[in-house]
Order: C-alpha cells, then sequence, then structure tokens
C-alpha cells in the first residue's frame, strides 16, 4: 500500500486507503485510491505531494444517484490550505467528455511548489458502463500524452469512489493497449488478475469487465483501419 510519512504523535497518520499499482513498463507507474472524504483531503494532497504524483485521474461526479461519491478536496476559485500544503486553483478547462483543472501546489513550509494536472471523467453513466470505448480511449491517450509532454517521473493517481471498478478499468485499459501497441498481444485476463494481486476487486463487474474487453477490440478495429 502507499505510505504517507507518519506525523509525530498521531497514530496511524502513514495510512491512507491506496495502492501502488505497476503498469506496462514501469514499476508503481499508478496509485489506485479510495476517492477523498473530507477527512481524508488533506492526507491525498499530502499523498501526491510525498509520492510527487502530479497527474490526477478521477472517474466519478462528487454526487451519483443522489449519493455522495467523493468530497470536492480541490479548491474552486481562491487557494486553499490542506494541512502544510496551498492549493491555487489556476485553471479549468471544459471538453465534452472531461475536465482538465490545473493547480498550483506549495509547500507551506520551505515555499517549493509544482504543478498538479486532475483530469476528471465525466461522461460514466450513473449505472453500467460507457456505450462506446472510443471516448474513454481518447480520455486515457489524453491524460498519457499530458504526462509524458510535461515530463514527470511520479504516479498517476487513479481514483473514484471506492478506487477499484472504474479505476480498474481505466488501468487495466491502459496497460491493455501500452502492450497491444508494443507487442500486439491483447490480454485482458491476465492484467486483471495482476492489478487484482496488487489491490483486491480492481475491475469490480461483469460489466466492467466487459467493458475492458470490448474497448480493447474497438481500440484493435481502429488500428485495422489506419492500416487500411
Amino acid at each position: 500500500r502507499v505510505c504517507l510519512t507518519p506525523i509525530r504523535g498521531v497514530e496511524g497518520s502513514d495510512y491512507i486507503n491506496a495502492s501502488f499499482v505497476d503498469g506496462y513498463r514501469y514499476r508503481n507507474a499508478y496509485i489506485a485510491a479510495q476517492g477523498p472524504l473530507q477527512e481524508t483531503a488533506e492526507d491525498f494532497w499530502r499523498m501526491l505531494w510525498e509520492h510527487n504524483s502530479t497527474i490526477v485521474v478521477m472517474l466519478t461526479k462528487l454526487k451519483e444517484m443522489g449519493r455522495e461519491k467523493c468530497f470536492q478536496y480541490w479548491p474552486h476559485e481562491r487557494s486553499v490550505r490542506y494541512q502544510c500544503y496551498v492549493v491555487d486553483p489556476i485553471a479549468e478547462y471544459n471538453m465534452p467528455q472531461y475536465k482538465l483543472r490545473e493547480f498550483k501546489v506549495t509547500d507551506a513550509r520551505d515555499g517549493s511548489s509544482r504543478t498538479v494536472r486532475q483530469f476528471q471523467f465525466i461522461d460514466w453513466p450513473e449505472q453500467g458502463v460507457p456505450k462506446s470505448g472510443e471516448g474513454f480511449i481518447d480520455f486515457i491517450g489524453q491524460v498519457h500524452k499530458t504526462k509524458e509532454q510535461f515530463g514527470q517521473d511520479g504516479p498517476i493517481t487513479v481514483h473514484c469512489s471506492a478506487g477499484v471498478g472504474r479505476t480498474g478499468v481505466f488501468i487495466s485499459l491502459s496497460i491493455v493497449l501500452e502492450r497491444m501497441q508494443y507487442e500486439g498481444v491483447l490480454d485482458v485476463f491476465q492484467t486483471v488478475r495482476i492489478l487484482r494481486s496488487q489491490r483486491p476487486a480492481m475491475v469490480q463487474t461483469e460489466d466492467q469487465y466487459q467493458f475492458c474487453y470490448r474497448a480493447a477490440l474497438e481500440y484493435l478495429g481502429s488500428f485495422d483501419h489506419y492500416a487500411n
């Protein structure tokens, strides 16, 4: 699991509900996390800072089916301080299927700062899975392109509500698509099995599992399309 630096005299202060997950090419390429709650929002920013994670993927709306799925752990208009970290909203871009928010995060102890980018996918239906894999695949591509563009080494942090269902879909599809590019092999079963050994229950429902297959096949189809 992902550990935080313990705070002196605070029991359990090294704990956060999050796990490291290996990518196709790199160990610990992802952090799969529970969606922050009001009482864990500070820990979430601390985790991003301590593990040098500058890209966050959020796969849920704040409320779905009338229930809170995730706390709004980021500031909207003016800066907010979370423990030692001051978070300033810089920009928000609205795309058809996702929102991209940029924040400047400053460690109040020494003044060092970095940019954190949050991609919130807003097109996941409240029940079930997206109809087409295409939009989600584009989203995955956009996240990875941004990571490469800004050349950071830290993991991509991915969360939904519990951090296993949609989070598992995003990470397993990322791995499956990358492997298809490099080896021409499509293996959802093996990918999900390995993920579950790193965080139990990843890719939670049969629907989600089938969606991984469907999306991968759509991706493969787009390859054939270009080849012809």
